[in-house]
């Protein structure tokens, strides 16, 4: 086993005998303990959504709009006030030209899509780099305990492209202490793996794709299911698959729609199937894209699917559920993640600051109460104000 770390530990170290006595704790088996990786169709599955699915990308766009605008900052533990210093920088900018909302935005999309971030603290690199979630492998390794008992330890992570891509270099092998692996939504069936949201609406996100090709060729069709074209008397197999073929070429399609439909003698044609409306189809498809939308927290007003209730207020309580219930409990995840390649001081932890985020800025009205936090000091008061009013506020 120690022979084993030590070939694991040499990032180029090349081939070596393992590889072929099949010694090796990286192997192609995914059901291996010593190793978790997201399965390929899996991440496959969830790009090609994230693509091709209107609401999942609409979901992803919403909630890296709002993650990504936090900001970096250390909290006292004592008093809980925040504050920054230059240790933030690594954070500020994690790679030449990037910010902390290009690196929170990253981490996001990884989680979405593949329910995984990594984020590698490269050696004398002086920044960050972003590994593909679904080239990379966590590796861990039994410890025993003493009185015979044991429990499993994350060692590292190994980095490899497929063998199918080209120009991606070989893979190597990260210790655990240089990379930051962010899975704020553990799945079930590992140790150390994260899990997409997108699992467990697979079937929703098939249907609503399948709705979707539904009435594309419901459009094709001449926005009619099917045609039936009945003759008196008996025709020919080839006189059939002409008629069939010379319709099909003048009135089928969206671009043939509302053309005069003209039959031979002793023809007569009959509408079957039903329309959009008799199907219910807005009904249908609004099914599958609430659990869409349920699966990724994100309520329906923030993507635009439902109506507005008086004054933008429908708006405003659904974005402060949407931060309480999704971006605060992630934006404290991801501080905790992150603080492994940051030198906190002591006495305080790495979090966020969302003070400058307009989304989240209450926008009441005159005469409305609210909490007021003030600072005298490093003593920190909550008073309740009452918009409009110029009395003066005792503390």
């Amino acid at each position: 086993m120690t022979r084993l770390w030590d070939r694991l530990l040499q990032r180029d170290a090349g081939y070596w005998e393992g590889m072929a006595s099949g010694a090796a704790v990286l192997t192609t088996t995914y059901g291996s303990p010593d190793r978790e990786a997201i399965l390929p169709q899996l991440s496959a599955w969830a790009q090609q959504a994230n693509s091709g699915s209107a609401i999942v990308f609409a979901a992803i766009l919403v909630r890296i709009a709002l993650f990504c605008e936090a900001q970096f900052q250390f909290q006292a533990k004592d008093d809980k006030h925040l504050f920054g210093n230059t240790a933030l920088g690594k954070l500020e900018e994690p790679w030449p030209g990037g910010t902390a909302g290009d690196l929170l935005a990253r981490m996001q999309q990884d989680r979405c899509l593949a329910g995984n971030a990594y984020i590698w603290d490269a050696p004398g690199e002086d920044r960050l780099v972003r590994l593909r979630p679904d080239w990379t492998t966590i590796v861990s390794e039994l410890v025993d305990v003493a009185g015979g008992g044991y429990y499993r330890r994350k060692t590292g992570y190994w980095w490899e492209p497929p063998k199918g891509v080209l120009g991606q270099g070989r893979g190597f092998f990260v210790p655990a202490e240089e990379c930051v692996h962010w899975a704020p939504q553990p799945d079930p069936a590992a140790d150390f793996r994260g899990m997409s949201w997108l699992t467990p609406v697979y079937r929703d996100v098939i249907g609503d794709d399948g709705l979707t090709r539904y009435k594309i060729k419901y459009l094709e069709n001449n926005a009619s299911p099917n045609l039936l074209i009945k003759y008196a008397q008996k025709l020919a197999p080839g006189t059939v698959d002409r008629i069939r073929d010379r319709v099909t070429a003048r009135y089928g399609g969206v671009g043939n729609a509302f053309k005069t439909l003209i039959l031979d003698q002793g023809a007569d044609a009959t509408v079957i199937g039903n329309s959009l409306s008799q199907m219910d189809f807005s009904g249908v498809s609004a099914v599958g894209v609430e659990r869409i939308l349920a699966a990724a927290n994100v309520p329906g007003v923030l993507v635009g699917l439902e109506p507005l209730r008086g004054a933008g207020r429908g708006y405003q309580e659904s974005m402060q559920k949407f931060a309480n219930l999704f971006a605060r409990p992630e934006w404290r995840s991801a501080c905790g993640a992150l603080a492994a390649v940051v030198d906190v001081p002591a006495g305080n932890r790495l979090w966020y600051d969302t003070s400058d985020i307009a989304a989240l800025m209450d926008k009441h009205q005159p005469g409305d109460t609210v909490n007021v936090t003030v600072y005298r000091g490093r003593k920190k008061f909550t008073v309740k104000v009452t918009l409009g009013d110029t009395r003066e506020v005792n503390t």
